[in-house]
């Protein structure tokens, strides 16, 4: 039994006989369904182009119908047939007007309008070859090869049509704040004989016809009400959709996102930071060496405003849910030296005369003011060796085997004879370094080789770790029996196997903490204690996985510290001229007087020197600009810079090697104006 509204598409010599076989095939009588003509027959001409008809018969509701209701009857039906008008000749196979004639159609077969047709002869038999996938019946007899037809036989084929259903989904994102109709278009697929002319032997095949079937709009809006999408629909998208001939994905309604606030901030009212610029001097010329100058402030000087924070704007989804913004938190001020808050907490005023140093990391500022140490004279044995927290300004000069070291800025008015100097930030030597060590950014270097160390041990522990915890899985070893006698022989084990690095690294990683005391926080000590403690001695300290896994947390905490420590770092030397010494600055490198000789300089930033360099070795981390490099008589002058940046040479002499990278050159005459850097395929280019 067919259910209400299903179809039977129909096919037969004439209207009517395709109305009994749907009838017939669907078991019902004309006054229970709709009859569609979609092609009346045709007769050809000699059979050739001939065409049968085609309908559709649909069954309608149930109940009953009269005739003068019924919209299609058989007596309407045989009305409507008969003022049908013959086809044309249109239908004609595709023959040429002299080759129409019945003798040409002798001993062939052919396929015209979906039906096959053949003409006997005496001396010649015509032959079918069913196609691959196709259904050929003989006199109702199913053939699989080649067979001889007669004009007595009944030849005809069983094609099915098809219909590929649209398939379609909705997705709403995790957030609810975008919807997605994902469609994949559907087809009717039309199966019929290819058209085959007039020949002794034809191979029957089927060609289809695909007709683009759309989605229904009603059911994908039921399914919108059916998820609650209700905001943010985009109509044209849907239509868009529904009526694509492609797959695809069409964002088919939006939420409206919500407006983060600002959390609490400090608002500075004076600059805080190193002013990079050119200074005027009196007269009104502009001094291009004092291209960097220290902020200070007073005493009763008002730094910065606290701000308060502010809300966001809260969002919607595409369901009306709304959707609250990140919440905002107020600005923690850590009082430091040398400031207080006033004003309910809103101000901050300092206290002291110095160097306004701010640390802000998150909801969290650090503020204080460093004071400035001043040396009306030369630095040497009556002052003794200076060791201080902040800045540092030396009106004369620092004599021989003399040290100054200070966390801050260090400024020399005049030379540095045979000292050294360490500075946690920026040095500036006015004038001459003769034989001396200059190290500025001391505490950076430190802290970026504990922080490359840290990084791989950190790697390390938790190997180890995920390693114990396979070991507890095995039925035969338990960790828990190592709670009386600690972790000590199962540690060792370990680091005689898989990870016999793990000794080395923590070694090295503990000296490196020992040579910053002074330099180092506490807790970088107490740290240490406990890595040689737990993993060092012989009956280590753990008693369980979890002591390890508090120290490794510990241990993550010290790697995100140093790495902002080093990312903060903004350091720089500057002097007039060098000879027999050595600078590193973890910035930039300046030498505006005369030049460098025979000294190594090693700089994480960018080094320029105005005047000459005559042997030693330059390094640049981002790059070296230099006015002349080498000298005459073969000493050994050498520039390195890494792959990616330049070396800029406004005179160069034989003999002297850069190198970029892994690539090198050795100059062998006398140049001006050296641009070298790598090309795209990495190899040396010098212009």
């Amino acid at each position: 039994m067919f259910a209400k509204g299903k179809s039977v598409v129909s096919k037969g010599k004439t209207v009517k006989e395709a109305v009994a076989i749907a009838l017939d095939l669907m078991g019902e009588t004309m006054e229970h369904v709709d009859i569609e003509i979609l092609e009346t027959e045709s007769k050809g001409i000699l059979g050739i182009g001939s065409r049968p008809a085609v309908i559709r018969v649909t069954l309608k509701e149930m109940g009953a119908v009269s005739e003068a209701e019924d919209p299609v009857s058989m007596a309407t039906l045989e009305k409507e047939m008969a003022s049908i008008e013959p086809a044309e000749d249109r239908l004609l196979p595709p023959l040429s007007p002299e080759k129409r004639d019945e003798s040409d159609l002798l001993g062939k077969v052919w396929v015209a309008d979906g039906m096959i047709f053949c003409k006997d002869a005496e001396d010649h038999y015509p032959l079918i070859s069913p196609g691959k996938d196709i259904k050929f019946y003989k006199n109702d007899e199913l053939i699989e090869k080649t067979v001889v037809v007669s004009e007595q036989d009944i030849l005809h084929v069983e094609l099915q049509d098809d219909i590929l259903e649209p398939q379609w989904e909705i997705v709403v994102s995790d957030d609810k704040m975008e919807a997605v109709l994902k469609v994949v278009p559907g087809a009717r697929i039309y199966r019929r004989l290819k058209e085959k002319a007039p020949h002794s032997y034809i191979q029957l095949e089927v060609e289809e016809h695909l007709i683009p079937v759309t989605i229904e709009t009603g059911p994908v809006m039921e399914k919108l009400r059916e998820l609650g999408i209700v905001y943010g629909i985009d109509y044209t998208q849907i239509a868009s959709a529904c009526t694509s001939d492609e797959p695809g994905v069409f964002v088919i309604a939006k939420g409206n996102p919500p407006k983060p606030g600002k959390n609490g901030c400090f608002l500075s009212l004076q600059d805080m930071e190193i002013k990079n610029g050119l200074k005027e001097r009196s007269d009104g010329t502009v001094d291009y060496r004092e291209i960097r100058e220290f902020p200070s402030t007073q005493p009763g000087q008002v730094l910065g405003i606290v701000q308060p924070p502010v809300p966001g704007m809260p969002g919607t989804t595409v369901t009306n849910e709304p959707v609250f913004p990140p919440e905002v938190l107020p600005l923690v001020v850590h009082e430091g030296k040398g400031i207080v808050l006033v004003g309910d907490g809103t101000k901050v005023v300092a206290t002291e005369a110095g160097h306004p140093l701010i640390k802000e990391k998150g909801t969290t500022v650090h503020i204080s003011v460093v004071p400035k140490l001043m040396i009306a004279k030369d630095v040497d044995l009556q002052t003794g060796n200076l060791h201080f927290v902040g800045d540092v300004e030396i009106v004369g000069s620092i004599q021989d085997a003399m040290l100054v070291e200070a966390q801050g800025n260090v400024l020399v008015h005049h030379n540095v004879n045979r000292a050294k100097i360490f500075a946690g930030s920026s040095i500036i030597i006015r004038k001459n370094i003769i034989s001396s060590e200059i190290n500025a950014g001391k505490n950076h270097m430190l802290i970026a080789e504990i922080h490359h160390i840290l990084g791989d041990l950190i790697q390390q522990m938790r190997s180890m770790i995920n390693a114990i915890h396979q070991l507890s899985t095995v039925s035969a070893f338990k960790v828990s029996s190592f709670s009386q006698a600690g972790l000590g022989p199962l540690i060792k084990i370990l680091c005689d196997g898989k990870f016999k690095s793990f000794p080395q690294l923590t070694t090295s990683l503990i000296h490196k903490i020992q040579s910053g005391t002074g330099v180092l926080e506490e807790s970088w000590a107490e740290f240490s204690e406990r890595l040689y403690k737990g993993f060092m001695l012989t009956h280590s300290e753990f008693r369980s996985v979890e002591e390890m896994v508090q120290l490794m947390k510990r241990a993550e905490q010290l790697f995100t510290d140093t790495q902002e420590n080093s990312e903060n770092a903004d350091c720089f030397i500057k002097a007039g001229y060098t000879l027999n010494s050595q600078l590193y600055s973890s910035g930039d490198i300046v030498i505006m007087e005369q030049g460098v000789y025979n000294s190594k300089l090693y700089a994480g930033g960018f080094i320029e020197v105005d005047g000459y360099i005559r042997g030693g070795e330059i390094y640049a981390a981002k790059g070296v600009k230099i006015s002349e490099a080498g000298a005459k008589g073969g000493m050994s002058t050498r520039i390195t810079v890494p792959k990616g940046e330049t070396i800029r040479l406004n005179r160069v002499m034989e003999d002297t090697m850069i190198q970029i990278g892994t690539k090198m050159h050795k100059f062998t005459t006398q140049s001006s104006n050296v641009y070298a850097r790598l090309d795209e395929e990495g190899q040396l280019l010098i212009k």
